[in-house]
């Protein structure tokens, strides 16, 4: 018999955990090139449009994208592996605070945790744009305030 240092199960979950935390890091250090920051204090940005998208390669189930200082949500059903689920709104006016992307893929429950939106500067200029959530795998999403007429366009 073969000395294997983990059995499989546990080598399998921990590569699961590595890859959980690696992704957040790459889609950090992608965007960091992007001219992208918050939205000032005192300032908002009027929202009217939203798409969380798919890129892993398990389907997504009840994703939602809440602001909880303000009670608002956004929210799709079934996502499959490379696909989208969009929204149109009558717009709301987005003031900076933290927002909290929740899921479930692979029959687990994920959650952002809270964050501030990622503003592109145009968006900031506009004073109007769309939302953007790319789930890159389980475990992994993220955010984006892009200018208006991106929703929908890879």
């Amino acid at each position: 018999m073969e000395y294997e240092p983990f059995p499989r199960p546990v080598l399998h979950r921990l590569r699961r955990a590595f890859r959980a935390s690696l992704f957040p890091l790459m889609v950090s250090l992608a965007l960091a090139g992007c001219a992208t920051s918050t939205v000032p204090r005192g300032a908002s940005v009027f929202i009217d449009g939203l798409t969380f998208e798919n890129r892993s390669t398990t389907p997504i189930n009840g994703i939602t994208l809440q602001v909880p200082a303000t009670g608002g949500f956004v929210s799709c059903g079934r996502i499959a592996p490379g696909a989208r689920c969009a929204s149109g709104f009558p717009g709301v006016s987005y003031a900076g605070d933290p927002v909290e992307i929740r899921w479930y893929q692979g029959g687990a429950e994920w959650t952002t945790g809270l964050a501030a939106l990622d503003v592109e500067e145009s968006v900031r200029e506009a004073g109007r744009g769309e939302v953007r959530v790319l789930v890159l795998a389980p475990g992994s999403a993220g955010a984006l305030l892009l200018p208006g007429g991106s929703v929908g366009v890879p």
